[in-house]
């Protein structure tokens, strides 16, 4: 049987599939401010992108470039020697509260992968909607941690990934490939908001995981 999304499992790839991802957004985001820079009239998205643009594009190369120095092979490897599955899309949402505790819905997407992206998954997503509140977030981590063992490699793994700015890459990403010629509202809103998160962010991985860019 073969799962869905199974094509981003261990076969063929990588020792280190990240820095290819990272590798990848990055020349995008750089092709995007090229792209915006030529326009002689900007939308309020396009202003507000090249607004926060510096300070999101040091993030990400320096991200990129810490990650190239890292020794992550080993969470990897262990990963495809024990067949590690991943939900693929673990967030609040696929999570049902039922009387006799909690379910876990929307498998669509489960594939072979390093266990800690899901951690990763759910953790961005709900720092981002709480400001990365550093209580709520060593709360779920010691959760995590009291079921499957966070030893230091996985704390590094989950550091990375929590640096890069991925939302802002998401929401330009999106930009860029829908047309350009209207932006919702609520994008700018969106993009503004990953800027803003900036310092909650950088407070938050040098407190909870002694990581700094």
């Amino acid at each position: 049987m073969r799962l869905a999304g199974e094509e981003n499992g261990f076969a063929g790839r990588e020792e280190n599939p990240v820095i290819k991802e990272y590798a990848r957004h990055n020349r995008e985001l750089r092709k995007v401010r090229e792209f915006v820079c030529r326009r002689s009239v900007k939308s309020p998205f396009e202003i507000a992108f090249l607004k926060g643009y510096d300070q999101m594009y040091f993030w990400a190369d320096r991200v990129l470039k810490i990650l190239e120095n890292m020794d992550l092979d080993s969470v990897f490897k262990e990963a495809e020697a024990e067949n590690h599955m991943v939900h693929g899309d673990y967030n609040y949402h696929n999570l049902l509260v039922c009387q006799e505790g909690m379910a876990v819905t929307g498998f669509e997407h489960a594939h072979r992968d390093v266990q800690m992206e899901d951690l990763y998954y759910f953790l961005r997503k709900c720092m981002e909607k709480h400001h990365y509140d550093e209580r709520l977030g060593y709360r779920m981590m010691r959760a995590y941690d009291s079921v499957n063992n966070l030893g230091k490699k996985e704390r590094d793994y989950l550091a990375i990934r929590l640096a890069y700015p991925e939302k802002f890459w998401k929401i330009t990403n999106s930009y860029y490939h829908s047309g350009k010629a209207w932006i919702p509202a609520k994008n700018v809103e969106k993009l503004s908001l990953s800027v803003a998160q900036t310092e909650e962010k950088k407070r938050f991985l040098r407190n909870l995981f002694a990581f700094q860019i």
